[in-house]
């Protein structure tokens, strides 16, 4: 977290998770992971354990003035009969989330980091209807082929902003043009969620349409959906992961809940083959700050005997310089480089760090992030060779990866690598990536604590997951505004479980205070290996 950003106020976690809409603290099968278009898969993409049966991303709608009202081939949209208004916002209309920013304000609208590129948008707080007049505006699927299905589920990436008490939204399928049956319906914010609704297919049923209704709005809020899939469903996990890996990060000082974390991923039934601390395990990089870490891993250590560290920005502020703080993580770590690879019951912990930033020139503030050409060569090298084994690879930095999870959509965290483009280049070519990132403390509890991310530029349509890994010492929520986020109070300590199974990467959410699981959500792995 940015010390010179930090907010000392703290609010009730029960009215902030009011107002930011985060998921169920139960675990919920609608934390599941989009696939994408299969028929996009680059050169380095591999296929994966879930089946696509057909996917809309609305790529194909031209928007040559940043908005448009055409939708895609076969879909459709319906409104109701209203005689005012802005003609841009009559109904769903398709642009991005610069150009609705633009048009009408941000005002929690660019919290959608799971919208990529062109996406569709029920926008009626800048619609301007007349008192008289009220707007029900539906986009409407093509007919999808469902004959040989017994079950589909469908997934999509949403946010929802509720309106006044009359106005809501549905999602609804129709089965061979029959009836409208609802799916699920909308009276409460829901930010940047990843929807998963099942879907039973009726005997002798040929075709699925479905329908996105925002209904009965008057100059209310928004409602934004993308990357539309229908899919087999994947099922429920068959036997034991093969290998497990706990994931901690932002300790900053916090050494009792540290020790208390610890202690209770290693009274875990299912014991991890190792640990990963990514990053600010320290406050400030001093000797003395890491003697005193040092102590507490060497009270309560992990039970693997296997624990690995990247570089968070803590580890590297102070007065003494990159230098110091970089040989300081290399002995502390007993590495020759910073960065790593180690195999853990078969699977990949790739860490990839910094390897130069200066505190006094930056005063604690953003890029942190400086990769060498050779260790992006290096990182190039490896995920090669894992997507060729069909191997999920695990792959660690501290920072943020813009439009991804929680807060990455702040201007604070769109500028945490020197050259991202470089970056994104070597690791937006993988689907078999999951990327763990952490530095915000967003709560875990929130709807985009995974997410995904898709570089520009490669083949890989797809793009890999990325998830937030919470926090030891405080966890926050977004305010409201644009780029802050406020702590929650009382004691918040969270961090992640990662399971690997043969047809799936589950990650878990854990609450380390109350002592239970969170949610959870199944990422599917490669489906096979390549030659």
């Amino acid at each position: 977290m940015k010390p010179t950003r930090t907010r000392s106020r703290t609010i009730a976690a029960a009215s902030v998770l009011a107002l930011v809409g985060l998921a169920s603290a139960n675990i919920s099968a609608a934390n599941a992971e989009p696939a994408g278009k299969t028929d996009k898969l680059g050169q380095d993409a591999v296929e994966l354990t879930r089946t696509t049966l057909w996917s809309e991303d609305f790529e194909s709608v031209k928007t040559p003035t940043g908005f448009a009202r055409d939708a895609p081939e076969d879909w459709s949209i319906r409104n109701s009969e209203f005689s005012t208004g802005e003609e841009r916002w009559a109904g769903w209309a398709f642009t991005n989330v610069r150009d609705w920013t633009w048009a009408v304000g941000t005002e929690q609208r660019h919290y959608f980091t799971r919208g990529h590129g062109t996406f569709a948008v029920a926008e009626s707080r800048h619609q301007r209807l007349a008192e008289h007049d009220r707007m029900t505006t539906a986009l409407q699927s093509p007919q999808i082929d469902v004959k040989k299905q017994d079950a589909v589920e469908l997934r999509f990436d949403s946010h929802y902003r509720q309106g006044a008490a009359l106005q809501h939204a549905t999602v609804s399928v129709s089965f061979d043009g029959g009836p409208a049956q609802e799916l699920s319906r909308y009276t409460a914010d829901k930010m940047s969620s990843h929807e998963l609704l099942s879907v039973d297919v009726p005997d002798g049923a040929r075709t699925a349409s479905f329908s996105w209704s925002y209904n009965d709005s008057q100059n209310d809020w928004f409602w934004a959906i993308d990357n539309v899939e229908v899919t087999e469903p994947m099922g429920k996990v068959e036997g034991e992961a093969y290998a497990v890996v706990d994931v901690i990060s932002d300790i900053q000082g916090a050494i009792p809940q540290y020790k208390s974390a610890v202690a209770q991923l290693n009274e875990m039934q299912d014991p991890a083959g190792a640990m990963v601390v990514n990053g600010d395990y320290v406050d400030l990089g001093s000797e003395a700050l890491y003697d005193e870490f040092e102590a507490a891993t060497n009270e309560v250590p992990h039970d693997s005997g296997r624990t690995y560290f990247t570089i968070g920005n803590h580890e590297m502020l102070g007065a003494e310089g990159s230098e110091t703080y970089i040989d300081r993580y290399l002995e502390f770590t007993g590495q020759d480089k910073v960065w790593r690879e180690e195999v853990v019951d078969g699977v990949p912990i790739i860490l990839v760090n910094t390897e130069y930033y200066s505190d006094a020139d930056r005063g604690g503030v953003e890029p942190y992030v400086k990769i060498s050409d050779e260790q992006l060569g290096w990182l190039d090298t490896r995920l090669a060779y894992w997507a060729k084994q069909g191997k999920p690879a695990l792959v660690f930095n501290h920072h943020v990866l813009p439009d991804t999870v929680s807060s990455s959509y702040s201007a604070w965290n769109q500028h945490d690598y020197y050259d991202l483009e470089s970056f994104a280049e070597v690791v937006g070519k993988y689907s078999n990536v999951v990327f763990f990132t952490s530095h915000t403390h967003m709560s875990l509890e929130l709807e985009d604590w995974w997410g995904r991310y898709r570089a520009v530029g490669t083949d890989n349509a797809l793009g890999f997951p990325v998830v937030n890994t919470g926090a030891i010492t405080y966890n926050t929520v977004p305010d409201g505004s644009d780029h802050e986020g406020d702590r929650l109070e009382g004691d918040h300590s969270t961090g992640l479980r990662v399971k690997v199974y043969e047809d799936r990467v589950r990650v878990e959410a854990w609450d380390f205070v109350r002592g239970e699981m969170i949610k959870h959500v199944d990422l599917p792995t490669p489906k096979k290996t390549r030659d």
